[in-house]
C-alpha cells in the first residue's frame, strides 16, 4: 500500500481514532457502555466474515481501482491475544507506526480485514480496516488510542531511514452513525509537500470500522466518507 500515509513509516489509515469525550460529543446512539453490553453476546465474526462485507470496487468511485494485493484478513481463526503495546505510554511515532498495518499488529483485535483503492493518477489511496473485538474491548481500544492520538496534535514523525517530518493530527466531527463516531485529519510535510488523509473511525458494538482517503494538498479527489460509512455499517450489524 504504497501511498498510504505512509507504509514505510509515518501515519496510516486508523491513524486518528480520537478523544473519548470526542467520541461521546459525536455518538450516533446510546452511552458506550450500554451499546457495547448490548452487541456483546452475539459470536465475534472471523476476518473471513469481515471480508465478504469490505467496500467493493462497485462502491467506491468508479475510477479507482483494487491494490493488486487485494483484501487481507485474518481468516477464520479468532484470536485471544492481548495487545502488545501499551498505548497509554507509547509515544506518538510508535503509536501512528503499528496503526500503519492496524490489523496485523497484535493490538488486541479478535479478527480483521482490510483493502484499499487508488485513483488513477496513483497519488493518493483510499483505505478501509474492519476490526472486531470480544465483548467491550471494541470501546476500551477506541478510547485508549484516541486518548493517545489526541496528546499527538503536532510532532515530528520519523520513518524507517530516521528522517524526520512533522506531522499534525487533529480530530473532526464524525457522520452520525453506528455507536460511536469520529473524524480526523492527518498532515505529514514530505519533501516539500504535504500529505492529507482525511478519515473517520465509526464504532459499530464490537467492531470499530476505520475508512481514509489520502492525497497531496491541493489534489482534489472527491471521497464521500459519510456515505462510504454508511454503506459499512448495516453490513456490520448484519454479522451482529
Amino acid at each position: 500500500m504504497a501511498t498510504r500515509i505512509h507504509r514505510n513509516g509515518i501515519i496510516t489509515g486508523a491513524a486518528a481514532l480520537v478523544a473519548s469525550a470526542a467520541l461521546a460529543a459525536c455518538s450516533g446512539g446510546g452511552s458506550s457502555s450500554a451499546s457495547s453490553s448490548a452487541s456483546a453476546a452475539h459470536d465475534v465474526p472471523s476476518g473471513k466474515q469481515l471480508s465478504g462485507i469490505l467496500l467493493r470496487a462497485a462502491d467506491v468511485p468508479k475510477d479507482y481501482n483494487e491494490e493488486s494485493i487485494g483484501a487481507q484478513n485474518s481468516g477464520a481463526l479468532l484470536s485471544a491475544t492481548p495487545p502488545k503495546v501499551d498505548l497509554g505510554s507509547a509515544d506518538c511515532n510508535t503509536v501512528l507506526n503499528l496503526i500503519n498495518t492496524v490489523g496485523q499488529n497484535s493490538l488486541g483485535e479478535a479478527s480483521y480485514a482490510s483493502d484499499a483503492f487508488t485513483p488513477p493518477s496513483g497519488l493518493g489511496e483510499f483505505d478501509e480496516t474492519l476490526l472486531e473485538f470480544h465483548g467491550t474491548e471494541a470501546t476500551t481500544f477506541t478510547n485508549k488510542l484516541g486518548a493517545a492520538l489526541n496528546r499527538c496534535g503536532t510532532f515530528q514523525a520519523a520513518d524507517a531511514s530516521g528522517a524526520t517530518q512533522s506531522a499534525s493530527v487533529k480530530v473532526t466531527p464524525g457522520p452520525r452513525l453506528g455507536d460511536e463516531s469520529v473524524g480526523f485529519t492527518v498532515k505529514v510535510a514530505i519533501g516539500g509537500q504535504t500529505m492529507v488523509m482525511n478519515g473517520a473511525a465509526v464504532r459499530v458494538g464490537t467492531a470499530v470500522a476505520v475508512i481514509d482517503n489520502s492525497q497531496l494538498q491541493g489534489q482534489h479527489t472527491e471521497i464521500d466518507l459519510a456515505a462510504l460509512a454508511g454503506v459499512l455499517v448495516p453490513r456490520i450489524r448484519s454479522l451482529h
